[in-house]
């Protein structure tokens, strides 16, 4: 999910690392520790961090699985969240941007190291892009797989193709919804910024909340806590955008 030109004004959690940068939205840009993402590895020139906890979403949800198979669904879920996040900073790239991703619980987030405001076409292309690329792998096996291409391949190669496409189809087809702050989110807010202002923006929030809250209550009916869990931070994320985009109503004079 790319940052691109939202700022973030940070409220505590008490959660494990990454819900609270998850949870920062507001709209006026700036730096977001620059200098710190400036350090460690780099990939395509981009400054990369991995959080420790994103190994460990990434196992827990992996479910039962002998522990070689499960070491195989760590590498393909890292392999393809970074490819989305890359999506997102060549884009940004692109638009003479200085990007920089960093892999945290339950996903990542490509920023700037010198933020500026873009236009509504140009968050509609960097928030597309890192979608676009996972459905274009996973939607590529897929098709071949379809096709014939991997018939007579051995069970241990079918079971990492299907890997790699549940999760790059499903982390593509996941970010597309409407809610703030995954790229489908980001995708409607500047659409119906550009058509009703702040107004469309704030529509774009209540929206989500709602349908977090949809998902979170069908979640917790069904037994399916990690999604329930996701449902409540981004809840309380955009309730927290929300307050942030409201205008501000002087109190009343005393006369």
């Amino acid at each position: 999910m790319p940052i691109s030109d939202f700022g973030f004004r940070k409220f505590r959690l008490p959660s494990p690392a990454g819900w609270d940068t998850l949870c920062r939205m507001e709209y006026e840009p700036r730096r977001y520790e620059p200098e710190r993402q400036r350090q460690g590895i780099a990939i395509f020139g981009f400054p990369l961090r991995i959080d420790p906890f994103f190994f460990v979403t990434a196992w827990l949800i992996g479910g039962r699985q002998e522990p070689l198979w499960m070491l195989v669904w760590v590498v393909v879920v890292l392999t393809g969240i970074l490819t989305h996040e890359l999506g997102h900073a060549f884009a940004g790239r692109r638009l003479g941007l200085e990007p920089w991703i960093r892999l945290m619980a339950f996903g990542g987030m490509t920023g700037w190291m010198r933020p500026r405001p873009l236009t509504a076409g140009q968050q509609i292309f960097v928030s597309a892009a890192g979608p676009a690329v996972g459905i274009s792998i996973g939607g590529a096996v897929l098709v071949v797989g379809l096709a014939g291409a991997f018939t007579g391949a051995s069970p241990a190669v079918l079971r990492v193709l299907d890997f790699v496409v549940w999760v790059n189809l499903g982390w593509g087809v996941l970010n597309l919804l409407p809610i703030l702050p995954l790229d489908g989110g980001h995708i409607l807010a500047s659409v119906a910024g550009m058509v009703a202002g702040r107004n469309g923006r704030i529509a774009a929030r209540i929206f989500s909340i709602v349908l977090t809250v949809v998902i979170g209550l069908w979640a917790l009916v069904s037994g399916e806590w990690w999604i329930a869990i996701i449902g409540v931070v981004l809840t309380i994320a955009n309730v927290q955008g929300l307050r942030a985009e409201m205008p501000t109503i002087p109190p009343p004079t005393v006369r």
